[in-house]
């Protein structure tokens, strides 16, 4: 990151006469650097990073201050401000504690409120409320801006996990967001009592001769609990399949192609990244194709995100199944989680996802090949219904 020419102003007071007074502190006697000269070479040759101006603001903070300060959280977020300036909401770096809760939810249970944020054009979205979480009880919906949390507004140098820890917090205490929601002519305050949140990640329904697998998260025992539904598709015969990805805000990239692999012949291609220098690597089935000749579809909408954008995309490219529903978030970036020596931890976006024929999910996401938009005011699931109703025609075709 560039160092900034830092002036410290001191006791900055306007009045009402409009007159700014202000102090300023230069050090005395102490060799004057170029502050763009940061990084320097040593006697034998290594690069080394200078540090004096970064000490020189923890002095002048510690002597100028007016309130206590605490050299750990000065530490901290010294590095959240430097992993902050590359400029990418998915690229974070997280404290022990905060690291804590992270592991706790990637492994299937935590405390809040049940919903996955993520960056659009700079705002803040809901990605989608976990099915039967305080959120979706309390009307949160996938696409809604996020503006504020308990009154505080959500600013610009906010970072996507300063949100999600202002919004987390003890089971049964309550957090109020205020939320912006298409077609509504103001914000929207919407209070909702925490809880814990434990992810059921595989739900498995027949409708006669079809089943209808729903995925919620791609956590660490996805790919397991969806091993057992294929296992009982298989036993109960079922003709057609439906892979329901709705408001599934991803996870797990082994878990998508574990899971890709039950549908997919050996050694397609699932997804491949491509890194910053352009080197790609390409994920594929492996084997165990159960599902294979089994008629599928699948079913997306905006809350439908990283592996399920991975999952729908593979099955559309590989099988040409239909995809039914709305366009999904568009969130395909790769990251690489790395724990820390003291328990903290860094999120790295390190590449980006791509469809088996090449298509960039990253911000552009996975389009249906069927759309249908569902009216939130019906109990009726228009999605699901036009998904039995395209299975029911290629099962069709396939007995004449």
């Amino acid at each position: 990151m560039r160092p900034r020419v830092v002036w410290l102003i001191i006791t900055a007071l306007i009045f009402s006469s409009g007159f700014f007074i202000g102090r300023y502190i230069y050090p005395a006697g102490e060799i004057q650097y170029n502050p763009l000269d940061y990084v320097r070479l040593d006697d034998s040759g290594h690069r080394q990073l200078v540090f004096h101006t970064f000490w020189e603001a923890w002095d002048q903070l510690h002597r100028n201050f007016i309130g206590e300060i605490e050299d750990k959280d000065l530490f901290y977020g010294a590095v959240q401000g430097m992993v902050r300036a590359v400029d990418d909401p998915y690229t974070v770096f997280e404290p022990p504690p905060e690291t804590k809760q992270f592991e706790e939810t990637i492994q299937g249970s935590f405390s809040g409120i049940g919903i996955e944020i993520g960056v659009r054009e700079g705002a803040v979205v809901v990605i989608s409320p976990l099915a039967g979480s305080p959120a979706e009880l309390a009307g949160v919906q996938e696409g809604d801006i996020i503006v504020a949390v308990d009154d505080e507004p959500i600013t610009g140098n906010m970072g996507l996990d300063d949100v999600v820890q202002k919004i987390r917090g003890q089971k049964g205490e309550p957090v109020k967001i205020t939320v912006v929601r298409k077609g509504a002519d103001e914000p929207l305050p919407i209070t909702v009592t925490r809880d814990t949140i434990a992810i059921k990640s595989v739900n498995l329904s027949f409708d006669n001769d079809i089943a209808v697998i729903e995925i919620t998260n791609f956590n660490g025992d996805t790919a397991k609990r969806f091993n057992e539904a294929a296992r009982e598709v298989i036993d109960r015969h079922a003709r057609g399949v439906i892979v329901d990805v709705r408001n599934n805000p991803g996870g797990f990239l082994e878990a998508a192609v574990e899971i890709g692999s039950r549908f997919i012949e050996k050694g397609q291609t699932i997804v491949s990244e491509r890194d910053k220098d352009g080197n790609s690597k390409e994920y594929a089935a492996r084997g165990n194709a159960v599902l294979q000749d089994i008629p599928t579809a699948v079913i997306i909408n905006g809350g439908s995100a990283s592996a399920s954008e991975i999952l729908a995309g593979a099955l559309l490219d590989q099988r040409n199944v239909p995809v039914i529903g709305t366009q999904s978030f568009g969130k395909g970036s790769v990251q690489e989680f790395l724990k820390l020596s003291d328990g903290s931890s860094l999120r790295v976006t390190v590449a980006k996802w791509f469809t088996p024929s090449g298509r960039s999910i990253n911000e552009e996401g996975i389009s249906p090949t069927l759309a249908v938009e569902q009216d939130r005011d019906t109990d009726e699931d228009e999605q699901l219904q036009q998904a039995e109703e395209e299975l029911q025609k290629i099962i069709a075709g396939q007995s004449g």
